[in-house]
């Protein structure tokens, strides 16, 4: 997973032209008995014909998460060549995947932690922006938290936050309840309602009583 972001930095550090590398994920927060978990699919990939116009070939940019993939086959990540005719590299699917290889494999890019009753989503593509002052790079991820979302600088739909993110807009953050965690007061509304009506029968009764023994 090391060669991702290695993969990564050297993309964005030549790319000279718009939309020729780009990154789509969707991922789902979970949780297990260990810990927090990660689920879904984030597809990396180059223009097919800017790769080639830089004398690269684009199949062969990808061997290498291949490469690290088969060595590491208890990761929780699996992956598959993505080409779309337009656009080509790798898909790569997460079941269950703990958190810190997240963390790992990012070099803390992308970053996941337990923050007493939260769950906070850490994002900071900055070293890709470090290297070069090219504009040739767009991330858009989608993430959805187990327990709504408290708190985002993205665009929030029902408990998914999603990010347009480029080399002006590099960083997002989000954070949310942990599943079993409180989502705030909530106020038994029926049984209140119920005592009340109990408490105003008998404050009826007793002063109903009081007027009889005057």
């Amino acid at each position: 997973m090391k060669y991702l972001l290695r993969l990564v930095v050297v993309l964005v550090s030549v790319s000279v032209l718009a939309g020729c590398f780009r990154i789509d994920g969707d991922l789902t927060i979970g949780e297990t008995a260990d810990g927090e978990t990660v689920s879904g699919e984030v597809t990396i990939a180059v223009e097919r014909e800017w790769a080639l116009a830089q004398g690269e070939d684009p199949d062969a940019m990808f061997d290498g998460i291949e490469e690290d993939l088969a060595a590491a086959p208890d990761q929780g990540v699996t992956g598959e060549r993505h080409d779309d005719g337009e656009y080509v590299g790798m898909t790569l699917t997460l079941a269950g995947t703990p958190v810190e290889r997240i963390a790992a494999a990012t070099s803390e890019a992308l970053t996941i932690t337990r923050s007493g009753d939260d769950i906070v989503l850490t994002g900071d593509l900055s070293q890709l922006v470090d290297i070069t002052d090219a504009q040739g790079w767009q991330v858009d991820l989608a993430v959805t938290f187990p327990n709504g979302v408290t708190t985002h600088d993205g665009d929030l739909t029902g408990s998914t936050v999603t990010w347009h993110l480029d080399s002006g807009d590099p960083a997002l953050h989000a954070r949310g309840p942990a599943p079993g965690a409180a989502r705030g007061v909530e106020v038994p509304w029926i049984p209140v309602i119920g005592v009340l009506v109990l408490l105003s029968g008998v404050a009826f009764g007793w002063f109903s009583w009081r007027k009889r023994r005057r």
